[in-house]
């Protein structure tokens, strides 16, 4: 259960995590907002406050933005490092008059990772009441899901699938209500997966009710499978050691 003081606030953490050999780069980060099926706002780093650090290979993104109805706040950090990886807190609210169904798409563009991958991902979250008059957030109708794993764009797995909902009864008013937990690829990476050939991302897709908060914990973990050479060479050192070793 959420805490009810999260009544004005509450946290999404959406995490996104690449291991690969590339070099260390700049990674850009951006962000697209549909309310009920239409696009109404599109984000790139520096409009999500993105600063980079002094190491010059990571970042951190502090701003807010309301796309359409949808007040979207990073004010508690999200960090993006371009080993890469993208993690934070972001907080949103309903702020229609009516139940609106809403997509946030945060996509993280990639080096090319393959030929063959490792996945893994998870996915929670929940809603507040914030009005005193109940709160419902829900998957959005047959064939939809929270949460999307994407890769290069397309579907690649989804969690807390159709029917799906955490609901806040109008006789508990101001409180909060969890959405089941689910994970796939556990431990984290042990998936197999596709190549990628530029981007990875997350995409949440929700019903919420008007005035009220809601909330998404995801991660979405993408690590290349070493190439059978690297396992035969490692093996021929570890041959060679154990052959200087009887020697002496």
């Amino acid at each position: 259960m959420i805490g009810s003081s999260a009544v004005t606030r509450v946290a999404l953490v959406a995490g996104l995590t690449i291991f690969t050999a590339a070099q260390a780069r700049a990674v850009a980060f951006t962000l697209e907002v549909l309310e009920n099926g239409q696009s109404v706002g599109s984000f790139d780093a520096a409009g999500l406050g993105c600063v980079d650090n002094a190491d010059g290979i990571t970042a951190r993104c502090t701003g807010s933005v309301t796309a359409g109805h949808l007040g979207i706040d990073l004010s508690g950090g999200v960090d993006i490092d371009s080993d890469p990886s993208v993690s934070g807190v972001v907080a949103v609210d309903n702020n229609s008059n009516s139940t609106a169904l809403f997509t946030m798409i945060f996509s993280l563009p990639v080096a090319p990772i393959g030929p063959s991958t490792l996945t893994g991902g998870s996915m929670a979250g929940g809603v507040t009441d914030n009005t005193g008059d109940g709160a419902t957030l829900s998957t959005t109708g047959p064939g939809s899901a929270f949460y999307t794993a994407l890769i290069d764009g397309a579907v690649y797995q989804t969690l807390l699938n159709h029917p799906t909902s955490a609901v806040v009864p109008a006789a508990n008013p101001f409180e909060s209500q969890d959405l089941p937990s689910a994970a796939f690829g556990v431990p984290i990476p042990s998936q197999p997966g596709p190549a990628v050939a530029s981007k990875i991302g997350i995409q949440f897709d929700f019903s919420l009710t008007p005035g009220d908060a809601a909330s998404f914990n995801g991660v979405f973990v993408v690590s290349q499978v070493p190439e059978p050479t690297t396992g035969i060479l490692m093996g021929l050192g570890l041959l060679g050691l154990g052959w200087a070793a009887r020697r002496r």
